[in-house]
């Protein structure tokens, strides 16, 4: 099979590889799709890369082969959520996985083929295209959605997105379709663009002023009710923690270095929540789909598509910052 490799130095390589084999309790799925993340990042440009192995955690597929599985059968369409566990333990018997002293990853995705357990394999309904199953599935929605649901997001709310890369993206689209009135902020003219053509009742340059005092003009001094941090950037989550009203509600999404934080003005005098959200678990994904099927729009997510084949120049739009999310087809 072929696999794109991550070969240090923002270059990438489809190289072949063995096809899987099912072990036990597995399932061979071949891709039809997967998305780019921006965690790969840090591995694209690093001068290692990804050290011979096969990068991608969104990806879905159809089943071709399976050994010893109860629910999955060749044929199947899946979507592959990353995170395994013990099975046993008290997270792992909420479905959170992902909190398991055990917990494995399931990387790969960016390959023609990948062998997966099935406590993996999430049903795709024969609905919902590949596009929108990798989406829906994936990072992109599943993180987000987890993260509003956490913070109790309603039409009611003003809510910040800093940072408009998939993740704050897929947070425009959640929150056009609860009603909510979004304030983007991003670094990108392409993904400032993006965010209002997805519904952002305004969108900021953080470059261009001063983003809190942008925000609370905006808010008649209060703040939002809901900050959402969705930048790698240490700046973006000290912008949340100040432009956020008292008793407001703060999400951290995603992976995030050191930033600065004032206890007591931050948290203490203004009585905030915050909450903090990783990965999403298959009761998310349920309910992700029903919203789906009550009008949850996802296609203008996606702005580039590119077969296995070059997937260096996915990777290289990708990492310009010229690109919602990118797309590796099969």
């Amino acid at each position: 099979m072929l696999g794109a490799v991550l070969a240090g130095n923002s270059k990438v390589e489809v190289r072949e590889f063995p096809d899987p084999e099912p072990q036990p309790g597995e399932a061979v799925v071949r891709m039809a799709i997967s998305a780019i993340c921006g965690s790969e990042l840090h591995s694209y440009h690093s001068p290692n890369g990804s050290d011979g192995s096969i990068p991608g955690h969104e990806m879905a597929g159809e089943v071709v082969a399976v050994n010893g599985t109860r629910h999955i059968s060749v044929g199947d369409r899946v979507v592959l959520q990353i995170m395994t566990g013990c099975g046993r333990c008290y997270y792992c018997s909420r479905g959170d996985f992902e909190h398991c002293d055990e917990m494995g990853y399931l990387i790969g995705g960016h390959a023609e083929l990948i062998a997966a357990p099935e406590m993996c394999c999430l049903p795709l309904p024969d609905d919902v295209n590949w596009e929108r199953g990798v989406l829906l599935g994936g990072d992109t929605i599943g993180t987000t959605y987890r993260t509003l649901r956490r913070l109790r997001v309603s039409a009611f709310d003003t809510v910040a997105v800093l940072g408009c890369g998939p993740i704050g993206l897929g947070m425009l689209a959640v929150l056009r379709y609860l009603g909510a009135r979004a304030i983007a902020t991003d670094v990108s003219p392409y993904r400032r663009d993006l965010a209002q053509r997805m519904g952002a009742w305004q969108v900021l340059d953080p470059e261009a002023g001063d983003p809190t005092a942008a925000i609370l003009d905006l808010t008649g001094g209060a703040g939002v009710d809901v900050a959402l941090d969705c930048s790698p950037a240490q700046a973006t989550l000290t912008t949340a923690l100040n432009c956020v009203r008292k008793f407001g509600r703060v999400g951290l999404v995603g992976e995030k270095g050191d930033s600065i934080i004032h206890p007591s003005d931050h948290f203490i005098r203004k009585e905030i929540e915050a909450a903090g959200s990783w990965y999403f678990n298959p009761s998310d994904y349920r309910e992700i789909l029903d919203l789906y099927r009550r009008g949850l729009e996802v296609d203008d997510l996606v702005t580039h598509r590119f077969p296995l084949a070059e997937a260096d120049e996915a990777f290289a739009t990708f990492a310009s910052g010229q690109s919602g999310k990118v797309l590796l087809t099969r």
